[in-house]
């Protein structure tokens, strides 16, 4: 099992979404990973892209036709993040292409300099 799950939450980005899927597939280390997609009142063919696509690229896609109010990029993410089992979340913006094996490198990454990418902790004033 993977380590980590990666993440999209978009809007109206279909011809940009299908190349980051496409990519993140074809390059990376750990291609069996996880892939939550959440899709928020699209217009423009991403919904049916990804019900058409979602078992050619293992997606697990979570699609939002009418809600009110919306979430927005934040509550996407957000609403990607309750559906990760992983010990690591990948979030990715749907415009992004990766190189070949991006993920086995910011997992080295974690390992030599155990940074996390989402949490900030600033030193205590003495």
């Amino acid at each position: 099992m993977s380590k980590m799950t990666f993440c999209i939450s978009t809007l109206n980005n279909n011809n940009y979404l299908q190349l980051a899927i496409k990519s993140v597939r074809k390059n990376s280390h750990f291609k069996d990973a996880p892939f939550v997609v959440y899709a928020e009142n699209c217009t423009d063919g991403t919904n049916e892209w990804l019900e058409e696509n979602k078992e050619k690229y293992n997606l697990e896609v979570y699609i939002e036709t009418d809600n009110n109010p919306k979430r927005g990029i934040g509550g996407g993410m957000n609403f990607c993040a309750s559906k990760v089992k992983t010990e690591f979340i990948n979030f990715l913006q749907a415009d992004i292409y990766v190189a070949e094996d991006w993920d086995l490198e910011l997992l080295k990454l974690h390992e030599e300099y155990a940074v996390s990418y989402t949490h900030l902790t600033l030193p205590t004033k003495a």
